[in-house]
């Protein structure tokens, strides 16, 4: 949000620059999800996320339009009428390092990066970064605000979505889904989380991470951004269905909620898919009367009715509840119910799929735990989900935070009056989850597995996975969404 893109950093690192060693010329810095203490599903490993979209929007269109576009003494005013409200005006920070870099014209910063899409064990660095002008040695550990606050969001929320689709794929591979079937997997998780994210921003990056497993999204920004970023080809990037909300049911009335269902299945969508929220008054009252009423008119349809319950407990609003009574609506469930009524086929190995007609969507309150649970209960009563959507909400994406992964930039490199110097932190008082690497490192491969080797010469350190994404003002290496989505799937 802010209009001067230097002052995009927290405000201890305004004085930085003073603060280090006489005589330093270069910072070597790295990017690492370091534990896996508060997300223990992850512990595989996270997906490397939103690095493209950050050096494309912020280090170069940011820059260029909101820093370098602008004349030196403009930016040079805001920046000194600012450190001088924020710190004094008896501050030794000043704004001669700020107009020796507008005079440079670029920035002078070069980042190494795993491809997007890449599964990187926790403790394994997925990026660098390095001052490429000595004179700008102050600018790595700046930038780190901005990388983190930027990059941890679409990184977690990439590793939770690969985990919901790693999920799926072990229900579909256990209920024997056909080739047909499993082209659907990738809109069976639904990406709901747009109006429950921390401002425009989140929504984007969180959504973005999204899409690198999956093409079920509400959230159209996501999908823009994507498209801007990242896509350059012509495959799909995001899609969704034509679906109501309590508002149209309550405009309807009560009363008339059946003569709704009828209007909205038979006149307003009379083919093709259509998700009607059902809970607005009696979803079980929708489920047993309203559905067996409209048989003909869905089972005629040329595409799919989608029921859509919006409260209650997902697990057992879709599977039923344990001891509510086995001929009970509650105790069997929709997914039962929805059967009865429309019934579907048997596959080779024996589990039930509903009947291509109908179908359901959940999206309240979906979580990895509960969908395991959903597609635990569904298979022990002989169901294969085919037909079932989960809308991943705010609940799970927003309910991450920097600490879920622990995310952190640190330094581990300098070379001070020409000498090379290997730095690390290591606190006594701590778990051992914030020792750092050490020294210059190369992420490289071993038994198919990514690991760090630290206190690297320059050699080694130039070689490995991690690959040259920006140098001095300019992307390199860039990649599409369908080329990230191939490396997800392959991790998978």
């Amino acid at each position: 949000m802010t209009k001067n893109i230097i002052l995009a950093t927290d405000g201890y690192k305004l004085g930085h620059r003073d603060q280090y060693p006489k005589g330093t010329e270069v910072v070597y810095s790295n990017f690492t999800a370091r534990s896996c203490g508060y997300y223990p599903e992850a512990c595989d490993g996270y997906v490397v996320a939103g690095i493209q979209l950050f050096i494309s929007k912020y280090l170069i269109d940011d820059f260029n339009s909101g820093f370098f576009a602008r004349s030196k003494s403009d930016v040079s005013e805001k920046y000194k009428n600012r450190i001088n409200s924020f710190l004094g005006s008896d501050n030794i920070v000043g704004a001669n390092h700020i107009e020796e870099l507008h005079d440079l014209g670029y920035l002078p910063i070069k980042i190494k990066a795993l491809p997007e899409g890449t599964l990187c064990p926790i403790g394994v660095p997925c990026m660098t970064i390095v001052n490429t002008h000595d004179r700008f040695y102050w600018l790595t550990n700046y930038l780190e605000t901005l990388i983190s606050c930027t990059l941890w969001l679409p990184m977690t929320s990439a590793t939770t979505a690969r985990l919901f689709k790693k999920s799926l794929l072990s229900h579909a591979s256990r209920t024997s889904w056909s080739d047909n079937e499993r082209l659907n997997i990738p809109f069976l998780c639904h990406d709901f989380s747009m109006r429950g994210m921390a401002g425009m921003d989140a929504a984007v990056l969180s959504g973005m991470g999204h899409l690198f497993s999956f093409t079920g999204s509400e959230t159209i920004p996501a999908i823009e951004a994507a498209e801007e970023y990242y896509s350059k080809d012509d495959n799909l990037i995001a899609a969704t269905i034509p679906a109501t909300e309590h508002s149209v049911m309550c405009a309807g009335s009560k009363d008339s909620e059946f003569d709704t269902f009828r209007r909205l299945i038979t006149e307003t969508y009379p083919k093709g898919f259509v998700s009607i929220v059902s809970d607005t008054w009696d979803y079980w009252k929708v489920i047993t009367e309203y559905l067996p009423a409209l048989k003909s008119e869905i089972m005629a349809r040329d595409g799919r009715f989608v029921v859509r319950p919006d409260s209650g407990d997902p697990v057992d609003i879709i599977c039923g509840r344990e001891f509510a009574g086995s001929d009970t609506p509650e105790g069997k469930g929709t997914y039962q119910l929805l059967w009865e009524i429309f019934g579907g086929t048997v596959n080779e190995a024996g589990y039930k799929v509903l009947d291509s007609h109908i179908g359901i969507i959940y999206g309240d309150s979906i979580t990895l735990e509960r969908q395991a649970d959903i597609y635990s209960k569904l298979e022990a009563k002989g169901f294969a989900a085919t037909n079932l959507v989960l809308g991943i909400g705010s609940y799970t994406y927003q309910g991450k935070t920097r600490d879920s992964l622990g995310f952190a930039v640190k330094s581990t490199w300098c070379k001070i009056n020409g000498v090379d110097t290997e730095i690390f932190k290591d606190p006594k008082t701590d778990n051992g989850v914030k020792k750092s690497l050490k020294g210059l490192i190369c992420v490289q491969q071993d038994d198919n597995k990514l690991i760090a080797v630290d206190q690297c010469s320059h050699t080694d350190e130039a070689k490995g996975a991690l690959k040259t994404v920006f140098s001095n003002g300019v992307a390199h290496n860039t990649t599409s969404l369908t080329e990230i989505r191939n490396t997800v799937n392959d991790s998978l």
